[in-house]
């Protein structure tokens, strides 16, 4: 379906081993009775390397990895076809662990393990040793574990830059403040992030507008905001497009950001115009929530789906559901 060139490589400096227990009700203070566990490879940068490798594309995911989750996380790659290039830590790769009940999901992430300035040091000689063939693109996602300082992703945006490398990055807070200005070609934050780096609530297309165009005046070529089952904008100078896909069935949300960002990127790469690409993203999205836990969806799920994924041309004016709720 999707050519293997050119090569997308994904960062990831703080994967995880995703634990989820579905139960039928959360109550605090009381009992709560789990009816189903399964564990998943996560972390957003490792989930879209995951999800790359189902499309067909030409994925690497470069990442720490230690003590006995490490183990478990190479076990599930390995099973999963992902190719991944890994620096080893002296600490633990973290859990996360994910409670559903119905349609409300509460979530306990561990900060990660603390990386020491050697391991530091050998992850940024790995990025630097990357050779960017033309079309190659460096998706950088996810928080930072101790030991890293939140200025790394603008000094990594700024050297891929220089390499020639496509350069997308999906994080959150002063991380992605800083990211920011390394000027990385695509940012895909969701509302609440977003939200949080324009200082304001976003509660009009108006806002909305105006808070996209100072970003992609600073150089940003294309934004993707995600707003859940509720779709996602595309935003670049010259489109302003939604996306909506028919309602799904939601076993689970978490990765669908990371898969969103995905089928976005498969179709970049091979120079799709950005209807197209915005049209796989929404589809990728849609198939993942169908999907228990952190597991990725088939391409034969994000094909049926590809069809039903509506895109319109809209503007300032457009009304757009942009509430929490």
């Amino acid at each position: 379906m999707f050519s293997k060139k050119p090569s997308i490589y994904t960062l990831s400096f703080n994967s995880s081993v995703d634990y989820t227990f579905y139960l039928p009700r959360i109550g605090l203070g009381d009992i709560n009775r789990i009816d189903k566990t399964r564990a998943d490879a996560g972390g957003k940068g490792l989930n879209v390397a995951r999800m790359l490798t189902v499309l067909g594309c030409n994925a690497e995911a470069l990442t720490f990895l230690g003590g006995s989750n490490g183990g478990i996380l190479k076990n599930f790659l390995s099973a999963e076809g992902v190719k991944y290039r890994h620096v080893n830590t002296a600490g633990n790769t973290r859990s996360i662990f994910n409670f559903i009940s119905g349609a409300k999901t509460l979530r306990f992430n561990e900060k990660g393990p603390v990386i020491s300035k050697k391991e530091k040091k050998e992850i940024l000689a790995l990025i630097d040793s990357l050779n960017f063939k033309k079309g190659g693109i460096l998706s950088i996602s996810g928080s930072l574990p101790p030991g890293i300082e939140k200025d790394i992703y603008r000094r990594i945006i700024e050297k891929a830059r220089r390499k020639g490398a496509a350069v997308a990055l999906d994080a959150d807070g002063d991380t992605l403040k800083e990211g920011i200005k390394g000027i990385p070609h695509i940012i895909k934050p969701n509302l609440w992030e977003l939200e949080r780096i324009a200082g304001c609530r976003i509660n009009s297309s108006g806002r909305l507008v105006k808070i996209l165009k100072k970003l992609s005046a600073g150089g940003i070529s294309l934004i993707l905001l995600t707003l859940g089952e509720k779709g996602a904008v595309l935003f670049s100078g010259s489109e302003f497009l939604y996306a909506s896909s028919s309602p799904v069935k939601i076993r689970s949300t978490i990765g669908c950001g990371d898969a969103f960002l995905s089928g976005f990127l498969c179709g970049f790469s091979r120079n799709q115009p950005c209807e197209d690409c915005l049209r796989l993203a929404a589809a990728c999205g849609a198939a993942k929530a169908i999907k228990e836990g952190t597991s990725m969806p088939s391409l034969g799920e994000v094909r049926k789906l590809l069809r039903k994924v509506r895109i319109l041309k809209v503007s300032a004016r457009t009304p757009l559901p942009l509430s929490h709720e």
